[in-house]
């Protein structure tokens, strides 16, 4: 893999990864609004429906995260060995220690499981809120 390459795919993932983000992001939101205007209204079925299908799509995107950046972070490593061999002579690159990739990795799973748990508990704590007026 030649240094335009290997540089091309990681800023691929990288796009890839916050790409995935943002989509998560509008999926929570869209939950959030929909908890807000809504929860107290659903049955008990359409609750488990929408609970379901909601944890399902944020496990998938969560999934995703971790795939893509386990492969970001050993698509860095491997280049980071590549510049220390002499095969790649960015000598911008490779500044941050391979621990900054392996820490926005665990960081960003841990905003995903976050955000979906804080989610699911203000679905339910509209559920329980008494009706205004």
């Amino acid at each position: 893999m030649t240094e335009y390459e290997s540089y091309d795919a990681l800023m691929s993932i990288a796009s890839n990864s916050y790409e995935l983000m943002f989509g998560y992001f509008s999926l929570v939101f869209g939950f959030l609004v929909m908890s807000h205007m809504a929860a107290r209204k659903l049955s008990g079925p359409l609750v488990m429906v929408v609970i379901a299908l909601y944890s399902l799509a944020c496990l998938y995107i969560i999934f995703n995260f971790y795939a893509l950046n386990t492969d970001l972070d050993s698509l860095y490593a491997y280049m980071l060995s590549q510049k220390q061999n002499g095969a790649h002579g960015l000598s911008w690159f490779g500044q941050n220690p391979l621990w900054v990739p392996e820490t926005m990795t665990i960081l960003q799973i841990l905003l995903g499981a976050g955000g979906y748990l804080g989610s699911i508990f203000f679905f339910f704590h509209r559920r329980k809120e008494l009706p205004s007026g």
